[in-house]
């Protein structure tokens, strides 16, 4: 036993010692890096040039928000490189829209050794514009529609699940429950694998699904926000010297994906040799699209220095077959499991609201299963979820590149600099929401929605390049939430967390999180 102890403190001492050394390392080479290199400053391109200060190491998004507030809607930072933060909603439109073509790329936000930095998400120029055109048929309203068939089964296993916790008195620790589901409809609707951990204990998939991007502990998250600052080293340390606790991909979840995915793509081809009919899942989309091509490409004798976009042949590597294949499953599971639980959460807190999306369920829906069009026209739960996407985007801030120097007004932005969109920030604008902290889904009816910008609502992005799964996220929440709602309602008491009353405590490290898992009450809508 003794033995086991002095192993243990040797084991964290010898960690906590390299994460020391690492952090002493970097912050002298920041140091030598800002006191001794000429470097431009947005002062030359008429923006004003701001510190972000400590605050950026604990809360970055908050950060952010508070130098705007003091400075302005466009600041300039030079973290390592030059980067402009701006709310000024004319000045998106020109990036996000108008000047696309100029904003294609966003910020290197990644560093990892697993093929998810050759995803969609990650990807820039042509890359991007290949993945996208990939990945897009995988989206269709028919693709959802066949889709749907396997997120309404998860839907009634949530509610049923639900309706026993609340039979029972139990709290519901409502992440953990709303991971299992979109972790379901995932592994079946993406990869035909069938899991049964909707209440249990979280299988293999689940588990990895969850844990393929690293939450790490506030020290540690302090620690590669100073990497950001100088991103060659953080990729140094990473990519050369496979300092695997320093890459934000789980390694462990890269090699169980990576394997069931190759298994997977081995069997569909041998199916499609023995004629036989194979799923129609997202894995089978992207298998098809690689096929074709590399045929295209087999055939391709062009130069592709005068070739056109059109005339390019559109194809994959195995690597980004990999890479969007994770992306899918983080995205589809951590986003929307993310929204469900906030969502119930501000139901709870909310029972007034909660009670008119329950009467508008059982005035629209008319049977066991809703259908396709019955979804449709649940407008005031659509309401609902979007406020809920207002106060918690699952990602509060998003970036773009400028290909080339371009000029807006008095602003220069030049070749190469990053912008920061903090979505957060501007969803939560008092100019852009009346007391924005106020839960209030009357904001997103169609009377309201034309008397605001649009670029003021940006859980997913906007133009070209926003978020390919967002039909399926609503597809998701709709259903989840007719299933589980027409059987339980939530509540907020003295054994939940958080207390009624309580304020929720969150923080941001690429995704939402919050320190104390949420636990709510579930009550028989029949008592």
């Amino acid at each position: 036993m003794n033995d086991l102890i002095t192993d243990l403190v040797i084991s964290l001492t010898t960690h906590l010692t390299t994460y020391l050394l690492i952090f002493i390392t970097t912050a002298i080479i920041y140091f030598i890096f800002t006191q001794l290199t000429n470097r431009d400053t947005w002062e030359n391109y008429g923006v004003k040039q701001v510190s972000m200060g400590r605050l950026a190491l604990v809360d970055f998004k908050r950060a952010s928000a508070a130098l705007m507030e003091e400075h302005g809607d466009t600041v300039g930072i030079t973290r390592g490189e030059m980067t402009l933060i701006t709310r000024d909603l004319e000045l998106l439109r020109h990036v996000m829209v108008k000047d696309f073509n100029n904003f294609v790329d966003r910020m290197v936000v990644m560093t990892t050794n697993t093929p998810i930095e050759d995803s969609l998400f990650f990807s820039n120029g042509q890359d991007w514009r290949r993945m996208r055109h990939l990945s897009s048929p995988s989206f269709s309203t028919g693709k959802l529609k066949y889709v749907a068939r396997n997120i309404e089964s998860s839907a009634q296993k949530l509610a049923n699940i639900l309706e026993d916790c609340a039979g029972k008195d139990v709290l519901v620790p409502i992440k953990h429950i709303t991971g299992q589901y979109t972790s379901e409809i995932i592994a079946s609707s993406a990869f035909g694998v069938q899991t049964d951990c909707l209440g249990k204990e979280d299988d293999e998939f689940t588990h990895h699904a969850k844990s393929i991007i690293k939450i790490r502990s506030k020290a540690m998250n302090m620690l590669i926000l100073v990497m950001f600052r100088f991103k060659w080293l953080h990729r140094f340390l990473v990519k050369k010297l496979k300092i695997s606790f320093l890459d934000q991909m789980s390694g462990d979840a890269y090699n169980y994906f990576n394997a069931i995915i190759h298994t997977a793509v081995a069997q569909r081809l041998e199916m499609e040799q023995q004629g036989l009919e194979r799923p129609k899942d997202f894995l089978q989309s992207m298998i098809v699209a690689k096929t074709k091509g590399d045929e295209e490409a087999a055939h391709y004798t062009s130069d592709s220095q005068e070739a056109s976009w059109e005339q390019l042949p559109k194809t994959m590597t195995d690597r980004e077959l990999i890479g969007q294949s994770m992306l899918v499953i983080f995205a589809g599971f951590e986003t929307t499991a993310t929204t469900l639980q906030m969502c119930l959460f501000l139901l709870a807190q909310h029972a007034d609201i909660q009670e008119k999306v329950y009467k508008e369920i059982q005035k629209v829906v008319s049977s066991e299963s809703p259908t396709y069009e019955e979804l449709g026209q649940l407008k005031y739960t659509e309401q609902v979820i979007n406020e809920t996407l207002r106060h918690y985007p699952p990602a509060a801030i998003i970036t773009r590149r400028a290909e080339a120097t371009y000029h807006y007004g008095s602003i220069t932005i030049p070749k190469g600099a990053g912008i920061l969109i903090p979505i957060e920030t501007i969803m939560m604008d008092p100019r852009n929401y009346p007391d924005p902290t106020k839960f209030d889904p009357d904001r997103f009816s169609d009377e309201n929605k034309v008397k605001r910008d649009p670029l003021t609502f940006l859980p997913f992005g906007y133009g070209p390049r926003h978020c390919i799964g967002m039909r399926l996220a609503y597809l998701e929440l709709k259903v989840g939430l007719v299933h589980v709602l027409r059987k339980v309602k939530f509540e907020l008491n003295d054994r939940t967390e958080p207390r009624k009353g309580e304020k929720l405590v969150t923080r941001f490290q690429g995704i939402i999180v919050i320190d104390k898992p949420i636990q709510l009450q579930a009550k028989l809508r029949n008592e």
